[in-house]
């Protein structure tokens, strides 16, 4: 089941104790996902963001670590 509206803002989820460290979530939306290069882990620079933002980074991450309150794994 697809989002009703790509415009809408919802909680963005980050398992980093799935995280293998590849930063690209950082590189494919860097207005969301922040990188520590201390921990060489990623961080959200903000807690909401719409489908759009966030779809691709979602769909490229190798551990599936990135996920957005209310979507389907499909939507994304």
């Amino acid at each position: 089941m697809a989002p009703n509206n790509t415009d809408e803002l919802h909680d963005v989820l980050l398992d980093l104790s799935r995280c293998n460290a590849c930063s690209g979530c950082s590189e494919i939306c860097p207005e969301v996902f922040g990188w520590d290069g201390d921990l060489e882990r990623p961080y959200l620079t903000r807690q909401k963001a719409t489908h759009d933002e966030v779809r691709e980074a979602i769909a490229l991450c190798p551990k599936r670590c990135i996920s957005a309150e209310g979507w389907e794994e499909e939507d994304y």
